[in-house]
Formats: structure tokens, sequence, C-alpha cells
């Protein structure tokens, strides 16, 4: 017995071959987006990017207390404007989350800070050295941003979390 091809099974042929070639497209064209996610959502919003800098000593002040300057580099690739927070830490067990046992040193925040296309500005933060235990404190930061255009902002980026430095109390 032979088979013979009708109409009605050309036509479901030609829509699955359609359906197919539809759902290979939209794989190809989604691939290069998912497999970039993953790269930007540590510290790079839509157009820019936040770097804790590891702190570094930045000399005493007026009655001989350690300074330390906790920095901050953003890089936009275009124009924005930007809200910064970090946090400041003395590292007891571990500078990767979830950060238990270290102690909180104190938190800061810019509001509406300005970057151009293609700049990177640094915020230079300048505080007292803690000294909450005998030997060398060894300190880190974390820092996230936000983006702002046209008045709407972004969700917070994750902490970009720096190097530890150990600095003598």
């Amino acid at each position: 017995m032979s088979r013979s091809t009708t109409p009605a099974t050309k036509s479901r042929s030609a829509r699955n071959r359609a359906a197919l070639i539809c759902a290979v497209s939209l794989a190809v064209a989604t691939v290069p987006f998912a497999l970039a996610a993953p790269a930007q959502a540590a510290t790079t919003n839509a157009a820019c990017t936040v770097k804790a800098v590891a702190p570094a000593f930045a000399g005493h002040n007026t009655s001989g207390v350690k300074l330390v300057d906790y920095k901050i580099q953003v890089h936009c690739d275009k124009s924005r404007k930007v809200n910064v927070k970090q946090e400041r830490w003395e590292d007891d067990y571990t500078h990767t989350p979830p950060f238990n046992g270290n102690d909180f040193l104190g938190a800061s925040s810019w509001n509406n800070v300005s970057v151009g296309a293609g700049q990177t500005i640094t915020i230079h933060n300048v505080r007292t050295l803690v000294n909450g235990e005998a030997g060398n404190e060894e300190l880190f930061q974390k820092a996230a941003i936000q983006e702002g255009v046209d008045g709407l902002w972004s969700q917070w980026s994750k902490w970009s979390v720096s190097a530890n430095t150990s600095m003598p109390g």
C-alpha cells in the first residue's frame, strides 16, 4: 500500500518547518544576550560600571590618627546621573558574601553625581582608621551604583567588593 501526500499533510509539514525555523531564529538571537548577562551583572548597569578600589593609607589627621582613602571609580559609556552607595568593613573572616563576622565600619552615599559619556570619575572618601583590635586592621569596601536617565532610575548594581588592605592600627 502506498502512501499519498494530501494537501493537509503538506500544509502541516510546511507549518512545522516554519515553526522550527522561527524557534531556531529566536534561539540564535537570544543566546548572545543570555551569555552576556552574567558578565555584566557583577558591577555594571546599562551604561555605567562601578569599581571599589582597595583602601589606601592617606596620611594622618591633625591629631595623628591614620587616615584611609576608600576610593570608588565610576565609568559611564553614556552620560548619566548616578547614585553611589558604599559600605566600609574590617575583615575578621572573609571579604566575600555573606560577610559573617566582619566588622561594619560605616556607610556613605552620593546622589545625582554627573558622569559624562566615556568619563571615569573617582570618589575619594577619606576616613579615620578604626582601630578595633590588636594587630593590623584588614580593610575592604563594597560599592554599588544606580543609573538615572530622564528621571528614571535603574535597579542597584551588584556590589563591587575591593581587595583587602592590611594596615597597622
